[in-house]
């Protein structure tokens, strides 16, 4: 009996030792790795981005390590949810031969060894197929995280050995491959990645910033053609809203190219609840039973419209916004992200006067008239004022649109015109009592105020009052520019160099010469 007891403890204490070299062989079996993603890049509008990781390969030792602590024997497999994508006829078949050409790894497919074709030049199309199968059935992802806006590194901690494919969802544009394809091995179980793909843009620019009311701005929407490849629905929706200041001039106006071609409006649909307007092209075709890309991959997206500058844009900074929508998750149609609005200033400027009493300038004087010339106009954007041509103004009316316009007139004629009764042929501003005129829905530039009808009792001007226009888009205040013009009352003088003045020498230098002749008679009758 004590005989059993000792043999029987024996066995338990060989069981003992040999369940924990059992557990040492099957932790060395089961090794762990990371992955590492640098330079991630997150959806610009959602709060969180779902980073995924996917092993395609999985790599198992036999446990045993040599000298340099290196495993002696490693083996790949193929995953189970991947047979389908490597077998005959599948997309990945092409990425497992049958014979070495080079330095391919070693894998086993249905106890035949055979090999991994998965070079750098092939690895970007590894990738997309991959990515596409991924997308299209039914293969959940390894390990997923979620990551905060913003954040620049992601990192897949205790992940099993193999070959991973790893990418943020609904990143649709790609920088030079499609998406991250990395391994980890026994050897260099943890690996680091610099993320190659990031989210769809939308940039809006305007062809003029200072505008004059009346004016036609152009404006023009780029984006590029993504990476649909997975997806059975990808349309990008423009949306874009015009400020009150301007008047979108209709579906018409709208020119929509991808790279060198222009769609025709059945490649696109338009809705507008005006002053808005939202545009979608669907980016995929249906080719026998399967939707592919309808347009390059990378290809220039632009939209162009135009819109008229009304009278609300006065001395008002206007911010015209545009969105993007788009399809961000292959395997949920209805999922989408959009690009943080961008925005595009206009202005429009007006010139202010303020007339006074030059002795007292707290008493206003009402009853001036003014004309406005343009001395220079505005040359670093689309200048529609003419230098030397006078200013007219016609009011909104009807269907008929407030409009600024510059006149060729005759500078010795003007006041002949308005005398004649064709002052509409160029806006005449009066002062009210409190002094005060303005020409309105103008663009950046050098004027000139020239005064035509002095207030009751003053004098008239006689040169003309320079007023220069800078409006900063980035301040209101700029777009007022007030110009206090004095008048004199009483009797004055003509200028210096005017027929007044030339009388006054004419006449003195009669008087000096008749002195001089007194003068001379007077000595020569003294003489005498």
């Amino acid at each position: 009996m004590k005989r059993m007891k000792k043999i029987f403890a024996l066995l338990i204490a060989v069981a003992m030792v040999m369940s924990m070299s059992i557990s040492a062989f099957a932790a060395d079996e089961a090794p762990k790795g990371s992955i590492k993603v640098t330079g991630a890049k997150t959806d610009p509008q959602a709060d969180t981005t779902t980073y995924e990781a996917y092993r395609i390969f999985d790599m198992t030792t036999d446990g045993n390590k040599d000298d340099d602590g290196k495993y002696t024997a490693v083996a790949y497999t193929i995953n189970a949810d991947w047979t389908g994508f490597f077998a005959a006829g599948g997309p990945g078949a092409e990425y497992i031969v049958d014979e070495n050409p080079g330095d391919l790894n070693q894998i086993a497919v249905d106890g035949t060894t055979k090999y991994i074709n998965i070079t750098e030049t092939n690895v970007a199309a590894f990738a997309k197929a991959a990515y596409e199968y991924a997308m299209t059935t039914p293969v959940d992802a390894t390990a997923s995280q979620e990551v905060a806006k913003g954040t620049e590194e992601v990192t897949f901690s205790d992940l099993d050995l193999g070959y991973y494919m790893v990418y943020p969802v609904g990143a649709s544009i790609n920088i030079d491959d499609y998406t991250s394809i990395v391994s980890i091995t026994s050897t260099n179980p943890d690996a680091e990645i610099a993320q190659k793909a990031k989210y769809p843009t939308l940039d809006k620019e305007a062809d003029d910033i200072s505008v004059e009311v009346g004016q036609t701005v152009t404006y023009t929407l780029t984006s590029s053609v993504p990476d649909t490849t997975g997806y059975t629905k990808y349309e990008m929706m423009f949306a874009d809203t015009t400020s009150t200041g301007l008047t979108f001039d209709g579906t018409n106006s709208i020119t929509v190219k991808i790279g060198e071609t222009t769609l025709g409006a059945a490649d696109y649909t338009v809705s507008t609840t005006n002053p808005d307007f939202e545009l979608t092209i669907d980016m995929l075709k249906t080719e026998g039973e399967k939707k592919v890309a309808k347009y390059t991959y990378g290809d220039a997206i632009t939209i162009t419209y135009t819109a008229t500058v009304n009278s609300d844009a006065v001395t008002k900074i206007d911010n015209n916004t545009a969105t993007l929508t788009y399809n961000n998750n292959p395997k949920d149609e209805e999922s989408t992200g959009t690009t943080p609005p961008v925005e595009v200033e206009t202005y429009s400027a007006k010139i202010q006067i303020l007339k006074v009493d030059n002795k007292n300038k707290d008493t206003k004087l009402a009853g001036a008239q003014f004309v406005l010339r343009c001395k220079t106009p505005n040359t670093t954007d689309n200048a529609t004022a003419v230098a030397g041509n006078y200013y007219k103004f016609t009011a909104a009316e009807g269907e008929t649109k407030a409009k600024t316009e510059w006149i060729e007139v005759d500078p010795d004629a003007v006041t002949d015109l308005i005398a004649a009764g064709e002052a509409d042929k160029i806006t005449v501003v009066t002062t009210n009592d409190n002094g005060e005129a303005s020409f309105d829905g103008l663009e950046d530039g050098t004027y000139e105020l020239i005064e035509i009808v002095a207030p009751d009792g003053y004098n008239l001007l006689t040169d003309p009052v320079e007023v220069v226009i800078a409006g900063d888009p980035e301040d209101v205040s700029t777009l007022t520019v007030t110009s206090e013009i004095g008048n004199n009352s009483g009797t004055e003088l003509p200028s210096t160099g005017g027929i007044g003045t030339t009388i006054f020498y004419v006449v003195g230098a009669i008087l000096v010469i008749g002195a001089g002749v007194v003068l001379v008679t007077r000595r020569r009758m003294d003489v005498q």
